[in-house]
């Protein structure tokens, strides 16, 4: 669960899950899905 996150769609507060393996985050209220992209730099901070 993605805590203090809202969703875009249907604006509800701490409904967002992320599936690391599929790279997908997706609402539990409304079901709207959105792609992760990792970060181009591997996360590493410059």
């Amino acid at each position: 669960m993605l805590d203090g996150l809202r969703c875009e769609v249907c604006r509800c507060l701490n409904m967002l899950w992320l599936d690391p393996v599929r790279g997908i985050i997706e609402c539990h209220a409304c079901h709207q899905t959105a792609i992760a992209l990792p970060p181009e730099n591997g996360g590493e901070a410059r």
